[in-house]
């Protein structure tokens, strides 16, 4: 499904064993690991979070709200 702002992918084999090897290779749970290869999957230029345990996964470009400067 699309639409202009929203992608929704379903988890399949590749985008879950990705997500088990970033739960193993950066220590983030189960959670974090599957939002992190779905937005990897998807293409996403940036992931945007307020858990700063996801800035381990290097392999996105994370912007954590509480770290992010305003205007």
């Amino acid at each position: 499904m699309y639409s202009d702002n929203v992608t929704f992918l379903v988890i399949d084999d590749e985008i879950a064993d990705n997500a088990a090897d970033l739960r193993a290779r950066y220590n983030v749970t189960l959670t974090d690991a599957l939002q992190a290869a779905t937005a990897l999957a998807a293409g996403c230029d940036a992931f945007l979070t307020n858990d700063p345990a996801l800035k381990r996964v290097s392999a996105l470009d994370v912007i954590v709200l509480d770290e992010a400067e305003g205007d």
